[in-house]
């Protein structure tokens, strides 16, 4: 289940970065979020087929997740940082899962999935109408995404081994260029969920939900001035090293489910 997990992660990630450079080369108008990636699987040949194997792929990696978090894989502990990263884990998760059912519904036709920031300001709006406290909510979500940035640059410059947790025999070249790959990734991920939390931060100030971008907004602002698109190739490029990087632990991560 979680080497599955991984695996759909991996291609995704891969898919948003190959979107993202085809807008920063101007052949594409918009990049595209997980909704997008899903819409364009399924408008391919044999989309449907491809859309159901990573459907599964993702549910694989919400449940994982969902383990992670109640059986303690990582072996975090109990401490407050460790029941906080256990936490995420839930959340990373449920959001997983939730990504998985909009696939399952655009396969079976049962439901439409919207790609692009409207879903995520719509929910925004809804968490602002809850005066007095909706503003600090959001906000504390801005600083969560910030913060669990900076824990994943810490996590891919200090924590060494971990980051690749590999199985089996050392293979000290393979695992060194995996890990230099892994740090580009984990960088450039991290930097578009710093963008994002920023992003939520300034809406709860100017209480405007428009102000809410996910992914695909985010590295839509990447491409306009005074950024434009060599900032855009540049992150797109270490997202296709971050899909790597998850396609990399798919099949030489040590999986303990105990």
């Amino acid at each position: 289940m979680a080497r599955l997990g991984y695996a759909a992660k991996g291609v995704v990630y891969v898919l948003i970065a190959t979107m993202a450079m085809l807008v920063a080369e101007g052949r594409k108008e918009q990049p595209a979020d997980f909704s997008g990636v899903l819409i364009q699987v399924v408008r391919q040949p044999f989309g449907s087929l491809l859309l159901a194997l990573l459907t599964i792929g993702l549910a694989c990696y919400g449940l994982w997740c969902l383990v992670q978090a109640v059986l303690d894989t990582e072996k975090n502990g109990t401490s407050f940082f460790a029941i906080t990263t256990r936490f995420l884990y839930t959340v990373v998760g449920f959001v997983y899962l939730a990504v998985a059912w909009s696939a399952c519904r655009l396969l079976t036709r049962t439901g439409s999935v919207r790609p692009g920031d409207r879903p995520e300001q719509q929910w925004i709006a809804t968490f602002l109408a809850l005066r007095p406290y909706g503003q600090w909510l959001v906000a504390l979500v801005g600083i969560g995404f910030i913060g669990s940035s900076f824990h994943e640059f810490h996590r891919a410059y200090i924590g060494g081994s971990q980051v690749l947790k590999t199985e089996g025999t050392t293979r000290k070249a393979e695992d060194f260029l995996a890990m230099r790959i892994a740090q580009i990734g984990i960088t450039a991920r991290a930097v578009v969920f710093s963008i994002i939390g920023f992003f939520l931060i300034r809406s709860a100030v100017d209480y405007d939900p428009n102000k809410v971008h996910g992914i695909s907004g985010t590295l839509a602002a990447l491409r306009q001035p005074p950024y434009g698109p060599w900032a855009l190739v540049t992150i797109a490029m270490g997202l296709i090293a971050y899909g790597g990087y998850m396609l990399f632990l798919s099949f030489r991560r040590r999986i303990d489910p105990i």
